[in-house]
């Protein structure tokens, strides 16, 4: 499937009519992705438990000028939790959720804006980053591939881009990062231009270091990526600078230290020592979990055929295979090749095989699957016209298909979480203190729920993904004048309890929220 290595064939040369037929498909694209990103954007897809525990966050900085998470206590007070959603997620989505918050008040659809807006800026720096990498007719296909990134059962791009996570914010940085650091490439071999070139590669730095502070997940590989891509250019490429081998990195850790060392002063000693001691026992159950059933499923996720049509690890190996050329390009490709290569080696051989891991590698692959399926078209059509017919036409399945399950998504909206918190504002007091595991209640109501203690998440992501002990709480223990059980609260089975069927009685449902009040308050 790999033809010769001309960025086109003679035949496909540009006129004026393919650009101007490209630059209408890429509008095209991009209005529809506009439509896709904000069209029911409260409702679909439907809030869960992330994104709810995230929101808390800037909720609690504008409400309580508190950077943390917050749960009620038993006798009614606040309790703010300095762990979980803190540092699962970075100042980079909570500052800007939280400004929106102060201006327009707090609720799903202002934090969700912040995201689309990350998300706008991902999908315009990827194609942007491919037409520099590769070229015009490729940029075009990678951007309908990042569009197509969902697969039946799992989310993509746009998914995330509606969501307040921290995949698309990532994504955008890490697309931004890798611009700058082939502009200052671009500029290393001008004595003129050192300027430039020392101010593109911090941009470069600077782009990477706010990837590496917006998910803890890119601090995995970012930095090895990029000091693997200095040592093979002072070993084998030397085209680039001493200057773009060492200013990206330094920069990009230098942010994260930064973050980290504001994160002590903010919290102090006690509290942040006690967060690295839960980081490192939620990464034994998630980040590096050395599993092999987890390794299964991972590889399986990977190499199914509605994922870029199966094309996610042979276009990676093209792309290894174009990085053997000891130029500039060969360079571009071989960082690109390093950052989704690292990343894939540890999702499938160390995390816990969520999809949702893979993502970020998922979206800068849609740039090498872009790459190998127009060359394989362009060589199929010089040696069997036939068979790059076939090949063109499996490369629109694969895109329209994915595309046509976010529409989907999209336009079978759910407001039952909307719902469910117009009824509790209607009748149960705010005073009233309500144990439920579903966060994102506390984004579209007030009142005072009061959430599992932060390690049983652990606890339930083991047992769920890896076949733990079951979750133990006691969540009877405080005599809660009503409990909500969602979708979360249903997965864990951490309320279905004998305490709930003999000390409570249901007394209103919707969508997956079922409300219960205690019999003694009846």
């Amino acid at each position: 499937m790999i033809r010769p290595e001309a960025h086109s064939a003679p035949h496909l040369q540009t006129t004026p009519m393919t650009v101007g037929a490209s630059r209408i498909l890429v509008a095209t694209l991009f209005i529809v992705a506009v439509l896709l990103a904000t069209i029911n954007l409260p409702y679909a897809p439907q809030t869960w438990f992330d994104e709810g525990s995230h929101l808390h966050v800037p909720k609690a900085l504008v409400r309580y000028g508190k950077y943390a998470d917050t749960s009620a206590t038993p006798d009614g007070r606040i309790e703010f939790r300095y762990h979980g959603p803190t540092i699962g997620i970075g100042p980079t989505i909570m500052l800007p959720v939280a400004a929106v918050y102060q201006t327009f008040g707090v609720g799903l659809t202002q934090g969700r804006s912040v995201i689309v807006v990350y998300f706008a800026v991902a999908l315009v720096a990827g194609y942007a980053l491919a037409r520099r990498l590769y070229d015009r007719r490729t940029a075009l296909i990678a951007l309908a591939l990042l569009l197509a990134s969902r697969t039946v059962n799992y989310e993509g791009l746009i998914e995330y881009g509606r969501q307040v996570l921290g995949e698309a914010p990532g994504v955008a940085f890490v697309f931004l990062g890798m611009l700058a650091w082939l502009t200052a490439l671009k500029t290393a071999a001008q004595p003129a231009l050192r300027h430039a070139h020392w101010t593109w590669s911090i941009l470069a730095g600077l782009g990477f270091g706010l990837a590496l502070v917006t998910k803890n997940q890119f601090v995995l590989i970012i930095p090895p990526a990029l000091a693997l891509t200095a040592l093979l250019d002072w070993r084998y490429y030397r085209a680039g600078t001493w200057t773009l081998r060492l200013i990206p990195p330094i920069v990009a850790v230098g942010c994260f230290a930064l973050w980290t060392v504001v994160q002590f002063a903010l919290l102090g000693p006690g509290t942040f020592f006690e967060n690295l001691q839960q980081t490192r026992q939620a990464a034994g159950g998630a980040i590096f979990v050395f599993n092999l059933r987890s390794t299964l499923r991972a590889g399986y996720y990977l190499l199914r055929p509605d994922l870029f049509g199966g094309l996610v690890v042979p276009a990676l190996a093209y792309t290894i295979w174009r990085a053997r050329r000891r130029t500039s390009q060969g360079l571009n490709e071989a960082l690109l090749a390093l950052i989704i290569g690292l990343w894939l080696a540890w999702f499938v051989g160390v995390s816990l095989g969520w999809p949702r891991y893979a993502f970020p590698a998922v979206a800068l692959s849609a740039l090498t699957v872009a790459r190998l399926a127009f060359d394989t078209i362009v060589w199929l059509r010089r040696v069997l016209p036939a068979a790059a017919t076939i090949a063109a036409i499996y490369l629109i399945v694969i895109i329209a298909l994915p595309i046509a399950l976010t529409v989907r998504v999209v336009f079978t909206p759910d407001d039952s979480a909307q719902r469910f918190a117009a009824y509790l504002n209607a009748n149960v007091p705010e005073s009233a203190i309500i144990a439920t595991w579903e966060p994102e209640l506390g984004v579209l109501t007030d009142h005072r729920y009061l959430y599992p203690p932060q390690p049983t998440l652990d606890q339930a992501v083991r047992h769920t993904w890896l076949g733990g002990d079951p979750v133990r709480y006691d969540w009877y223990a405080d005599r809660p004048e009503y409990v909500v059980v969602g979708s979360f609260g249903s997965y864990t089975g951490v309320y279905h309890t004998p305490e709930l069927e003999r000390h409570y009685i249901r007394v209103a449902q919707m969508g997956t929220y079922v409300l219960y009040q205690a019999r003694s308050r009846q």
